[in-house]
């Protein structure tokens, strides 16, 4: 009898064990079935731990979870809805997906179903194509997953970094500065042809339809641990820029009828000099660093044409417009003569406020002539924004890179009117003021 009891007690340690390991397999397989159904339910603090390629499904901006005839906006960090409004949320909110962002607001203002590819960080190709791109042949390469494409496509242009990142693209590539000129003259052509092999690869990216890509329920458990373990790591590594208030009258704002100061170190629009001698700065020794050259500029407005120009053959049928998003300086009406500013490469110094209204005006101009040229609609939204700036801020208080609450209502407020208004066709703003 008691020679039995090891048999005995092993025979229970397995039936255990085994009948763990089934209802283990059971639980995998319930939640891939559910993992679908439930995806737009899912809590924002919850989305690290989903495919990057597959958030939009989770976007609660819209009325199931494959947005139908939607919006789709496409962008840099403004078109996520990064800034103030976000952390808040990200810090407060346990449960569900609280509006933070201008799809949200877009939906709601105009019932229509409206989702972000937008990505932090990016220029014109990244953020115009290799994003939503990636991400759209990827969604559609999942099993029983079909998106259709949208019915119109905004596209955000952000004053303050886009020609910066797509300099810096080009720079990594085919641009090379040496002793304050560029070592020669890159053709159009030459860029082109670059562009055009990038724009192929992501056409041309893994999109298969192994097991293993289609268990999302399996993979958003390891990658969700495997961002948790990420985030720990990173605690107290990151140190966000830090703004400061000036001690001197510079960076004043008309606010309220009062002329109230602004943080130091805002961006603006993109600065650039006809040769590296030109006196814009206080600084002239940093010149070469906070300036791009004038032909870095016309090649990163020619990334931004050839990436739209990418986008509409992409989606023939889709109707497009182009968002233009002023930057924080320029969402404001400055008094002062001179402001403190951000450039290129987070360089600092001081530049006469002339120059900024002058090179707003130009960078509004030339996205707008490509607009037209495009045949898309242009829409401007510093004037809504301006205008709302009079009466409180747009930015900050900690972000000032960034909308908040209060300048992402007036973006999309101003966005969601053009949908509302009736008739078709392209709509064409003006940069007067």
């Amino acid at each position: 009898m008691r020679s039995q009891l090891p048999r005995l007690k092993a025979s229970l340690i397995v039936g255990k064990l085994v009948t763990l390991l089934i209802s283990f397999l059971l639980i995998l397989v319930l939640g891939e079935w559910l993992f679908p159904k439930f995806l737009d339910k899912l809590p924002l603090r919850l989305y690290g731990s989903i495919d990057k390629n597959l958030r939009i499904l989770a976007q609660s901006s819209k009325k199931s979870t494959f947005p139908h005839e939607y919006i789709a906006i496409v962008g840099d960090s403004i078109a996520v809805g990064a800034g103030d409004w976000l952390e808040e949320v990200r810090k407060n909110s346990f449960f569900g997906s609280p509006d933070y962002s201008p799809a949200h607001l877009i939906y709601e203002k105009t019932g229509i179903d409206a989702v972000s590819f937008g990505q932090g960080g990016v220029g014109s190709f990244g953020g115009i194509w290799k994003e939503p791109i990636t991400q759209f042949l990827y969604i559609n390469s999942v099993k029983n997953y079909q998106l259709s494409p949208p019915k119109y496509l905004l596209i955000f242009f952000s004053e303050s970094g886009d020609i910066y990142d797509n300099v810096g693209f080009l720079r990594g590539k085919l641009l090379s500065i040496q002793k304050g000129s560029m070592k020669k003259k890159t053709e159009l052509n030459e860029v082109l042809t670059h562009l055009n092999h990038e724009f192929k690869k992501v056409l041309d990216g893994d999109y298969d339809k192994s097991l293993w890509k289609n268990m999302l329920f399996i993979r958003s458990i390891f990658k969700g641990v495997l961002n948790l373990v990420e985030e720990f790591a990173s605690l107290n590594k990151n140190h966000p820029f830090l703004f400061s208030f000036p001690k001197t009258p510079i960076n004043l704002a008309l606010i309220n009828g009062k002329q109230t100061p602004l943080p130091m170190h805002l961006q603006g629009p993109s600065l650039f000099a006809t040769n590296f001698n030109e006196r814009l700065i206080v600084d002239d020794s940093i010149a070469k660093e906070f300036y791009i050259t004038e032909e870095e500029y016309k090649l990163g407005l020619y990334v931004f044409e050839q990436a739209l120009a990418a986008l509409i053959e992409f989606f023939p049928q889709t109707e497009i417009k182009v968002v233009f998003n002023p930057s924080p300086l320029s969402s404001y009406q400055i008094v002062s003569p001179k402001v403190s500013f951000r450039g290129y490469m987070q360089k600092e110094s001081l530049v006469d406020t002339a120059i900024i209204k002058k090179r707003h005006a130009k960078l509004c101009e030339a996205i707008r002539g490509i607009s037209l040229v495009r045949k898309v609609s242009f829409l401007n939204t510093t004037k809504s924004l301006r205008k709302a700036a009079s009466q409180e801020f747009m930015h900050g208080p900690a972000d000032w890179d960034h909308f908040n609450k209060a300048g992402y209502e007036a973006l999309s407020t101003y966005i969601a009117e053009t949908f509302l208004k009736s008739g078709a066709g392209v709509r064409t703003d003006n940069c007067v003021y």
